[in-house]
């Protein structure tokens, strides 16, 4: 009589359970046919991707500047007019030379996500360092601008005062962001800054072509301050091709 009484609500459990796991199931497959998931496999390919290609960009930012180092810098250092100039002004050459490459090993730190998520005082640390460099490089660097011989001095200082202009201000802007608590600014400011430092990687690396070296001083005066705009714009030029990508996953995914 007990297990006649029992059996009724095993039955009802079992039923219950049973179409739980019907539903759990159910659930799966929609949600695998569901478009929103495949945007997210394709979301996490391109987060995937993305990573990849910012590893390739920083090596080869960093295989450019050490060819420029070996193949440019270093052989002109070594003519004599240029070593001459370079001993006449050890106060500034010394300053800005070291300043400019402490910004230079430091931009790539700071865009480190692990670093900043892991050891958020380090990254601080290293982001006052490169603010201080900058500012110690930029005003430096007109200063050596109306000393240096071998250009025309007015237009050469004025260029440069652009560059310096461009690399302190969108320094500065991404300080104060940061000092105020306005992360995505302060990230998209900092890529700014760091565009403008490459570019004295990148204007010593076009002297491999040479057309460059044949264009004159007004022309090579232009193309500076062009490539120096062209840096600061390079957050809109990125998001724009992301947004691009997006677009291209997006339509694949709900075709």
């Amino acid at each position: 009589m007990v297990l006649g009484d029992l059996l009724p609500g095993l039955r009802l459990r079992l039923s219950n359970r049973m179409n739980v796991g019907r539903a759990v199931v159910a659930s799966c497959i929609l949600q695998t046919m569901q478009p929103g998931t495949a945007v997210a496999q394709n979301s996490s390919f391109v987060s995937r991707r993305h990573r990849r290609l910012k590893y390739l960009l920083w090596a080869l930012m960093g295989c450019a500047t050490l060819l420029i180092s070996i193949y440019i810098e270093i052989p002109l250092i070594r003519l004599p007019r240029e070593e001459a100039f370079l001993r006449s002004l050890p106060l500034l050459i010394l300053p800005h030379a070291l300043a400019g490459t402490i910004a230079l090993i430091c931009g790539p730190l700071q865009f480190s996500s692990q670093l900043r998520r892991r050891y958020p005082k380090f990254h601080r640390l290293v982001g006052r360092f490169y603010v201080s460099s900058v500012f110690v490089a930029a005003p430096v660097a007109i200063v050596l601008a109306t000393r240096h011989d071998d250009f025309n001095v007015i237009p050469f200082t004025i260029t440069t005062a652009i560059q310096s202009v461009a690399w302190a201000g969108t320094t500065a802007v991404a300080f104060v962001a940061a000092r105020n608590r306005r992360i995505q600014s302060h990230r998209v400011w900092m890529v700014r800054s760091y565009a403008v430092t490459f570019t004295f990687v990148f204007l010593r690396l076009l002297r491999f072509i040479p057309a460059w070296n044949h264009l004159g001083a007004k022309k090579t005066n232009a193309a500076m301050v062009f490539v120096t705009l062209l840096a600061v714009m390079i957050p809109e030029i990125a998001s724009f091709g992301r947004s691009l990508g997006a677009s291209f996953f997006h339509r694949t995914a709900t075709d």
